[in-house]
């Protein structure tokens, strides 16, 4: 028989006795794509406003784009939520002041380029918006005339900033000339291996001084054993090249790095995010002789290096976890580890994703059962019938108020122009709030498929059946390249041909980390679909999930730990299930690579649609609620990592 309590206590000690093992260990979390907190960026915003004499749009704008700065990617593998998980369980068992003084984190400042749009355009302000955003941040260091003679470039200065609204030791690093835009080129451009370089020097030397001068402590007073150890959680290759035994220099055999860990951390399968260098880049960048070994096939092979460097190596989710140990990793299949206890699959952090509606009612139903974490408070609501039917009802008007304010901010502009006003729905009684709506609004990349929902939209028949349905199917998201101009064109072309689908289909065009959140709040439906195999997470998914949104998704990454199909009775009332598995074809496209079948695309659409009409919605919001706020919290990817990592440390 299952003891509920029983497993609690096992898993809490275990989380204990890693912590215990970890306390004295400093832990340095190197990513070079690294977002501001959603406090500066609201304070940025208000600055805008208040300040620069911004029009509410135009401070909206400004601050979306330049968030866009800091992220060449989607908003996938967000690492301020896993830092945030990290230091909230560390500062439960530790206290705040502890968790903080052990984890330290280095991002970029980048200054100019967006990546995949150019450069960097704002409204209604004079002065550029990341000189704004300096002035806003703490300066805490400048190393002048860093020696980097690689490209042109001899020597450069370079500031570093803190965040005045974050307790945590966040840092982002800030040189126009060499960081001007996030992995810029393609993976092979030799730049990112300068911008990988300057990123090494600046990170190692503060490190080193920090150290030096005391404010990054290596005793304690419980005389652990593991006082002296630093541990390296690099995100993706390009941040090997700081590891201190990657490069002949001053750092390499610096007694302050004698005794560190390295922990990496991949988060993409698909080569455009595994980079390289050129041969020549080898003698370059000065690595160390001990790797000369790697650069074959006329480059530099990162990911070998990675797998030699790192103590132990980590994914996104189970699926990721065994391509990397039969595939990218698998000569160092050893060092591939899962979590048994905590699993060790990307989530996301609640407390920024989540709705204040909702907010509110999760903490009003945690003192009404008397819950002291959410598990138990679903469990309780499990165990009550009548509570969980009066909480159902109360999510649905949670749920109605925060898609109020998403269609809200649809009208006024923040997610780009769209077919229509608020003027034109009223004069033709058009409710959107009534209506379905599906968001497939991802990074627009083609192994993402918004290609494949757009196919499935241009059919006719299924033209009709949106339109019966009422339902609405947001596409776009971030682009990168010309996939993501062709995807609006599409759409364009789809409304030209039937006017029927002008308040059917919208376009996304403006996507950013500052108002997704509010799209995630407000849909009805998520839809992650990805061709076969191509996954590493996702965790777009999990942000709506934690808003009682239910999941539309092809069996691909984090996918199958998290989306349970629905089941019906006789009746085909939903019994239990949280989303909709949509299949793949059978066979290989042309391009060799497995598509969703687009029949059972449609298929699931439709039958989201039937059961948003019915109770059913209510049952389906409930269990992705449930899975969100259990499974898909990013504390819980946080304390699997930390058992990982005590199990690196050395007995």
């Amino acid at each position: 028989m299952y003891d509920a309590d029983a497993c609690s206590a096992e898993k809490e000690k275990s989380l204990t006795d890693a912590l215990e093992k970890i306390r004295a260990i400093n832990i340095f979390v190197l990513q070079m794509e690294y977002e501001l907190s959603m406090k500066f960026l609201n304070e940025l915003y208000n600055k805008l406003i208040k300040f620069k004499t911004c029009s509410d749009e135009d401070a909206r704008y400004n601050t979306g784009e330049f968030s866009k700065l800091l992220m060449a990617g989607g908003l996938g593998s967000f690492k301020p939520d896993l830092v945030r998980g990290w230091y909230d369980v560390m500062s439960t068992y530790w206290g705040s002041i502890e968790a903080r003084r052990h984890l330290h984190v280095f991002g970029v400042l980048y200054a100019k380029y967006i990546k995949g749009e150019g450069n960097i355009v704002s409204k209604g302000i004079k002065k550029d918006i990341v000189e704004i955003v300096k002035e806003s941040l703490d300066k805490v260091k400048v190393y002048k005339d860093v020696e980097i003679n690689l490209k042109g470039i001899k020597k450069v200065n370079v500031e570093i900033y803190m965040n005045p609204f974050s307790e945590l030791k966040e840092y982002w690093l800030y040189c126009p000339e060499i960081f001007h835009e996030a992995y810029c080129g393609t993976s092979d451009d030799d730049f990112r291996a300068v911008q990988s370089l300057l990123y090494r020097k600046v990170i190692l030397r503060f490190i080193e001084e920090q150290i030096k001068e005391g404010h990054i402590k290596r005793s304690d007073d419980n005389k652990n054993a593991n006082n002296n150890v630093l541990l390296f959680s690099t995100s993706e290759v390009n941040t090997t090249l700081a590891i201190p035994s990657v490069v002949e220099d001053e750092y390499k055999s610096d007694p302050v790095f004698k005794n560190i860990i390295v922990h990496h951390y991949n988060h993409t399968i698909v080569p455009a995010g595994i980079p390289h260098y050129h041969a020549n880049m080898f003698s370059g960048l000065n690595i160390s002789e001990e790797f000369s070994d790697t650069v074959h096939d006329k480059i530099v092979d990162l990911t070998e290096i990675t797998g030699r460097v790192s103590d132990v190596i980590t994914g996104c989710s189970v699926m990721h976890t065994n391509v990397l140990k039969d595939d990218i990793f698998k000569k160092f299949k050893e060092k591939v580890a899962y979590d048994d206890i905590f699993g060790n699959s990307e989530g996301a952090y609640i407390d920024r994703w989540q709705g204040e509606e909702i907010k509110g009612l999760i903490e009003s139903y945690m003192n009404k059962t008397d819950s002291k974490n959410y598990e138990s408070l679903f469990n309780s609501l499990e165990d009550n019938p009548s509570f969980k039917k009066n909480f159902i009802a109360e999510l649905m008007n949670a749920k109605r108020q925060q898609k109020e304010n998403f269609i809200a901010e649809l009208l006024k502009g923040t997610y780009g122009k769209i077919n229509f006003t608020g003027d034109e729905l009223r004069t033709n009684n058009i409710d959107l709030l009534g209506m379905p709506f599906f968001t497939f609004v991802r990074r627009l990349v083609s192994y993402k498929c918004v290609d494949i929902v757009l196919d499935v939209i241009s059919d006719a028949k299924f033209n009709e059946k949106i339109i019966k349905n009422n339902a609405v199917i947001f596409i776009g998201g971030r682009k990168f390249d010309d996939y993501g101009n062709r995807q609006e064109e599409r759409v364009k072309e789809i409304i030209s041909r039937d006017s029927g689908m002008k308040e059917h289909i919208v376009f996304i065009k403006n996507y950013d980390i500052f108002n997704s959140s509010i799209l995630n709040q407000g849909t009805d439906f998520s839809g992650m679909l990805s061709w076969k195999g191509k996954e590493a997470g996702p965790t777009g998914y999990a942000k709506a999930q934690q808003n009682g949104a239910p999941t539309i998704a092809t069996a691909d990454g984090v996918i199958p730990e998290r989306l349970n199909p629905a089941k019906r009775d006789e009746n085909g009332n939903v019994v239990e299930g949280n989303g909709y598995m949509v299949e793949y074809e059978n066979f290989p496209s042309q391009n060799g690579e497995v598509m969703p079948d687009k029949i059972s695309l449609a298929e699931k659409i439709d039958e989201a649609c039937n059961d948003y009409k019915s109770e059913n919605y209510g049952i389906l919001a409930f269990n992705a609620l449930k899975t969100g706020m259990t499974k898909s919290d990013v504390r819980n990817q946080a304390k699997g990592l930390i058992r990982i990592w005590a199990g690196a440390v050395k007995k």
